[in-house]
């Protein structure tokens, strides 16, 4: 620019203004030193343990197998058998402009897996991750889904978003720092072939033993990596709708059972309902986060829904309702017992030696001394105490009939106004 008296003038451009950017949720660095020692550790405990089929290397998940379940809609489960901690099944849509995926895994490691399973069947991106409760084997992968898809929207029920940094976190962080403990408890059971009462384990035991302690080596190596957990950005009620082209996704809440806000996906068109962990095949685990009292109202609830197949957290896909309807029996049986004990006065070591649950234990653990140790895991060791906390509580707060009431009882799927996202 030229002065007045003919000179010349600089000119400094105008700063450039910026449009501030949407916060996203940013992964934490992960610890290479502490990474670093964990995975060392755990190494050298797999190494130690001579299960009948020992993994190539402590770093490596097990490997996934995908289904095709109808036109776009895929079930990617672990190959790995049924065991006392187990990699999440995930479900992954495939829409004509991007991907929904219900559940990650327990690692980072596996989770990458299946990232790569999805790329094979699609170049779409991934848009929601629908996570079905907090449990650390659905959720501590969701890290990896932010890495590999920026922008990806969480969903999960408003109670879970709620749980994730409160029990979440104070459950993760004390299974963190027990880890090692448990590692080492693990690799002595297998040396020994020894249950933990001291009975003789059978081979299924002895494998279970081993498969838990490599998805115990994995999630600890990778604890600075994935913790604290992507947020949900998007949570549900009773019920949100998404829409993939003409296809209709429900999220629901049929009520409480495996945990307070458990979230069940179903596609009406195609008659599939993807169910968390309210079904795990073959056994299911109630476990010491669950309303036993409200859980079989839940999961009639759940069977009501049109449906041909039933994606379950764990195991198989189920192509009929007979493995539901018996753990319906089971929680219907269990909680009967334990209300009229606890009308009796009963203390919990009374309550434990009186509840029978041998002909549950026969229908789900006849298969094998596995499937009877996580019946006796999942079921007699933590579903009886917390059945008998809830009756408990209930008559302490003078509440009328039996305990349901400790889980909210919900209106069909449909009697209420739906919430629909693009």
């Amino acid at each position: 620019r030229r002065r007045a008296d003919g000179s010349c003038a600089s000119v400094r451009a105008p700063p450039r203004v910026h449009p501030p950017r949407p916060r996203m949720w940013l992964p934490p660095r992960p610890r290479p030193r502490r990474r670093a020692r964990l995975a060392r550790a755990a190494a050298a405990l797999l190494v130690a343990l001579p299960a009948p089929a020992p993994p190539s290397s402590a770093a490596e998940p097990f490997a996934f197998v995908t289904e095709r379940l109808a036109d776009g809609v895929y079930a990617v489960r672990s190959v790995q058998g049924p065991g006392f901690g187990m990699d999440a099944n995930s479900t992954v849509l495939v829409g004509p402009e991007d991907v929904i995926v219900v559940d990650a895994q327990f690692s980072e490691a596996a989770t990458q897996r299946v990232i790569r399973e999805i790329r094979r069947l699609t170049p779409r991106p991934v848009r929601h991750v629908v996570s079905t409760h907090w449990h650390d084997d659905h959720v501590s992968g969701n890290a990896a889904y932010a890495r590999a898809y920026p922008g990806v929207v969480f969903v999960a029920h408003e109670q879970t978003a709620r749980d994730l940094p409160t029990v979440a976190a104070r459950n993760r962080t004390a299974f963190l720092r027990a880890s090692r403990g448990t590692l080492a408890l693990l690799a002595d059971l297998t040396a020994r072939r020894r249950t933990p009462a001291g009975a003789p384990a059978s081979d299924a035991e002895v494998q279970g033993y081993h498969d838990y302690a490599r998805l115990i080596a994995l999630f600890a190596a990778e604890a600075d990596s994935t913790t604290p957990l992507p947020p949900p950005a998007l949570t549900v009620g009773d019920r949100l709708t998404l829409r993939q082209g003409r296809r209709r996704i429900d999220l629901l809440h049929l009520g409480r059972g495996h945990t307070a806000g458990d979230l069940v996906v179903h596609l009406p068109a195609e008659g599939i309902v993807v169910a968390g962990d309210l079904v795990i095949a073959p056994v299911p685990f109630v476990g010491s986060t669950s309303y036993p009292h409200a859980y079989g109202a839940t999961l009639e609830r759940l069977l009501a829904l049109p449906h041909r197949a039933i994606v379950p957290g764990h195991g198989a896909v189920l192509r009929d309702d007979a493995h539901v309807r018996r753990t319906i029996a089971l929680l219907r049986d269990l909680t009967a017992q334990v209300d009229a004990a606890v009308e009796r006065g009963d203390s919990l070591p009374q309550l434990r030696e009186r509840v029978d649950l041998a002909a549950h234990r026969e229908a789900f653990g006849a298969a094998s001394p596995l499937h009877a140790a996580l019946f006796d895991t999942y079921v007699a060791a933590s579903a009886i105490p917390r059945a008998y906390e809830e009756a408990r509580a209930a008559r302490a707060a003078g509440a009328t009939g039996t305990p349901h009431a400790a889980g909210r009882r919900r209106a069909p799927p449909g009697t209420r106004a739906s919430r629909v996202a693009a």
